[in-house]
């Protein structure tokens, strides 16, 4: 017997794939557990792990990378607090918290993630709101989630904010999560191919399935994506890691767009995509979201007290990031709404010597390059030098436009915006962040608008063509969206060199252009399929 019958063991009975990590890497580390154990033969190993259960705890945490950290892909948290909480919780009785579940949750750093985050939304209702469970395959792990002691590489993405109010430290270079929040967190072991699921896991609200299916071949991530598909509540929502999306679209689950970020949701064909899901093909409920920064549940909420109301009266834009307001104003005569920039009455700082050249361009980059992290609020404080300059440029104002709708200060954003174009009236950035903002909001018509344009000028644009398919899809404009996803192919095959990171940014999802590429394909061939 050879070391393969070991891994096909492992892959019945735990669906790890040895591919994951190379064949030799695995037979190494195999040969090294079998000398160690004391066992002859490949073969008394293999018996062993049928009869000894703790052997195969221990061999699975040996085999398992337990590589993670907080507020690891922290857009699935701010969609999980902005847009899927709100939703669930105007779903539940008030006597039923919304039920989350991290699977594959390693040594602990997701699901006490997601705690923090929602403490953040909803401070102390969260102990009553939520139910967070966490399950995962390695005994070893859970017990080191359980203690909740980590190290500093466990903090690299977390704000030094956050580190101080959930941890408190243990020695120089270890620290524990706060006693309330540890106790919150109920971890406990699973096998994602065991023949059953406890019937406590059924019922969930939201699912975080992130990281883990990289393990699995294509057949063994079919079979657990139908089994977590049981354990989702109608209109429920699975999560995967943002490398994990394309490979986990069997059809099963529902693939959607939220806010720059795919998800997968449990929906029946007959039964229509749910709350979150219409907002992405334009309501005017996402209009009024978007101008008050605010997510509103699906119903009133009078029944559950302390929650955020849906009610929230409107108040005027924000005007303090930038030296104009807008004015909102209908034309009857036409679909769309303009937005009018009006100068703001309030008096402006004395200028002052504002970085230029090299320097500012070092400026603009280190500010891209928190953006592209997720790190807003640092990417806008360390762009502001650059925007309140006498004469600011069209790329530093254009991004920080974007940071202001990542943060939901839509109105500011697209002020900015119209700010640039009044600068370079054809500016790309401008005109995507412009037709994305609009898209958001149900916009259909003035969103096509401003896609069009960036086309017309700069026809080579992949992210305005990907967009405007986006908008005809979302809005089942069958043809015109299977012309511009024929187009975005056409031109990804052309591309020599990395994307604008600007363009990119701002009017492409966060994926990969080989993800890209495969998505656009997908929709492709489901339109195609539907005519």
């Amino acid at each position: 017997m050879s070391l393969e019958s070991i891994q096909d063991f492992i892959r019945q009975h735990l669906g790890l794939n040895a591919g994951t990590y190379g064949n030799d890497l695995w037979r190494e580390l195999l040969a090294k557990r079998i000398s160690t154990v004391g066992d002859r033969s490949p073969e008394d190993y293999l018996a062993r792990l049928h009869n000894d259960e703790t052997e195969l705890h221990t061999l699975t945490s040996l085999i398992t990378i337990n590589e993670t950290y907080f507020y690891r892909e922290s857009q699935h948290l701010k969609l999980l607090t902005e847009r899927l909480c709100p939703e669930r919780l105007a779903h539940r009785a008030a006597d039923e918290p919304v039920r989350l579940l991290s699977v594959g949750c390693s040594t602990g750093e997701e699901p006490y993630s997601i705690l923090m985050a929602l403490r953040e939304r909803y401070g102390e209702l969260a102990d009553r709101l939520f139910e967070i469970q966490a399950r995962d395959v390695d005994r070893a792990a859970l017990e080191h989630a359980r203690a909740g002691v980590y190290g500093r590489f466990s903090f690299r993405a977390l704000s030094p904010q956050l580190q101080e109010r959930y941890f408190s430290a243990v020695d120089t270079n270890h620290f524990q999560i706060d006693e309330r929040l540890r106790r919150q967190v109920c971890f406990q072991p699973l096998n994602l191919l065991a023949a059953d699921y406890p019937p406590a896991l059924a019922g969930q609200d939201v699912i975080f399935f992130r990281n883990v299916s990289i393990y699995f071949d294509a057949p063994t991530r079919r079979r657990v994506l139908e089994r977590l598909k049981t354990l989702l509540v109608p209109g429920g929502y699975l999560i995967v890691g943002i490398s994990e999306t394309l490979a986990n679209d069997f059809g099963i689950l529902a693939l959607r767009e939220c806010d720059g970020v795919f998800l997968f949701i449990n929906e029946s064909p007959v039964m229509g995509a749910p709350p979150v899901a219409r907002t992405l093909a334009g309501t005017e409920r996402t209009d009024r979201a978007r101008d008050t920064g605010r997510t509103p549940p699906a119903r009133p909420r009078e029944s559950r007290p302390g929650v955020p109301a849906s009610g929230d009266s409107r108040r005027p834009p924000d005007t303090s990031s930038h030296p104009h307001t807008i004015r909102r104003r209908s034309d009857p005569e036409r679909s769309c709404i303009e937005y009018a920039l009006i100068p703001a009455t309030r008096s402006q700082p004395p200028a002052q010597d504002a970085p230029d050249g090299p320097a500012a361009d070092a400026i603009h980059g280190e500010a891209l390059a928190l953006a592209q992290t997720e790190r807003h609020q640092a990417a806008l404080e360390r762009l502001e030098p650059l925007c309140v300059a006498p004469q600011p440029r069209p790329r530093d104002l254009v991004l920080k436009a974007h940071l202001l709708l990542e943060m939901n200060r839509t109105p500011n954003a697209m002020a900015l915006a119209h700010r640039v174009l009044e600068i370079d009236h054809w500016n790309l950035e401008a005109l995507l962040l412009l037709g994305r903002s609009a898209q958001r909001q149900g916009r259909t018509t003035e969103a096509i608008g401003f896609l069009r344009r960036a086309i017309y000028h700069r026809p080579e644009s992949w992210p305005a063509h990907f967009q405007l398919a986006e908008v005809y899809h979302a809005t089942g404009q069958a043809q015109l969206a299977q012309r511009e996803y024929r187009v975005v192919l056409r031109q990804l095959e052309r591309e020599a060199g990395p994307p604008d990171p600007m363009a990119a940014l701002i009017g492409a999802p966060d994926l990969a252009l080989g993800d890209l590429r495969q998505l656009c394909q997908i929709r492709l061939t489901r339109l195609e399929a539907s005519d």
